[in-house]
């Protein structure tokens, strides 16, 4: 190499450490509140599940973060994701979950400022993400054909001894379950017992796990108490709650937790949105039956 390339070969290379240096210092896709704010749009981290996000972008967390983005003074855009890309679209970070621990794996570029989609608060995601006030109450079922020869347990008041009844009657009966979400059979110890687990597809649309089961393709599934109120709905006389397979759980919107400010202008907002009333009327236009099962939702302390 002669002096003349020697010298342009320098040159590139000092660009090419000046441009990683500002890649390596820059956050990926900052998120806080003056960069929402900067951008002039607010991204919302969605998946079509229920009616939180319908498969035509509307729903229950579509209107609440586009009265959030009003409140901003930003325009909304919506982001669509997965279960397993949501939460890396939002942090920036590549992970793997182990229980209630989780492994950062990988750093990745953000697409969103927060995610609103019917999310539930669980001990691993707690350490990945900050969550909000609660959203929506939550709780998983057990659900099978009306058919089947499983039969619905008698509550004896005690929620535990309610999942403990239904873990019983598992007993070579096939379960489907979803990895790494709340639908996530050991979370519940249903790995510990003598049920067949089957995984539903995790890119899937999880609004077929109940259909699923009615084809016979599971003898029972899974699913979270907004889900399931609609599915009772939607299939009468198709479908049964065994009972319980959790203790009550809440559901949140999830800001990376480099994003304080975000976080805290939301929880404030959505404060003054509960008590103006909007908001319960958002659950009672998409949820109606929620305040049979949860009485005590949204009733102020």
């Amino acid at each position: 190499m002669g002096f003349y390339d020697a010298r342009i070969f320098f040159q590139k290379l000092v660009i090419l450490v000046a441009v990683a240096t500002v890649f390596a210092i820059t956050p990926a896709g900052a998120n806080d509140l003056e960069d929402v704010l900067q951008s002039g749009t607010l991204r919302h981290l969605g998946i079509p599940y229920a009616n939180f996000i319908t498969p035509d972008r509307r729903g229950l967390d579509v209107e609440l973060m586009q009265a959030f983005a009003k409140h901003l003074g930003v325009q909304y855009q919506f982001v669509e994701s997965t279960w397993q890309d949501v939460i890396p679209d939002l942090t920036g970070t590549e992970i793997e979950v182990r229980g209630d621990n989780i492994i950062i794996t990988g750093k990745r570029s953000k697409k969103g400022d927060v995610i609103s989609t019917g999310f539930t608060i669980l001990p691993w995601r707690k350490k990945i993400v900050a969550f909000s006030a609660q959203t929506f109450p939550s709780g998983i079922w057990l659900i099978s054909r009306s058919d089947s020869s499983l039969v619905p347990i008698k509550p004896t008041g005690n929620i535990n001894d309610d999942i403990d009844m239904v873990k019983k009657e598992l007993a070579g009966v096939s379960v489907l379950g979803l990895k790494e979400s709340c639908l996530a059979p050991s979370l519940y110890g249903l790995d510990e017992t003598s049920a067949q687990i089957k995984y539903f597809p995790p890119d899937s649309d999880l609004g077929e796990m109940i259909p699923s089961v009615i084809a016979k393709n599971a003898d029972t599934t899974l699913i979270d108490v907004p889900v399931a109120l609609i599915a009772l709905a939607k299939w009468p006389g198709k479908i049964k709650v065994i009972g319980p397979i959790s203790t009550p759980q809440e559901m949140a919107c999830a800001f990376s937790k480099d994003s304080p400010k975000l976080k805290q202008a939301f929880d404030a907002f959505f404060g003054e949105f509960k008590k103006s009333g909007k908001y319960r009327k958002l659950v009672e236009s998409y949820y109606p039956s929620v305040f049979v099962y949860y009485p005590d939702f949204l009733v102020e302390e």
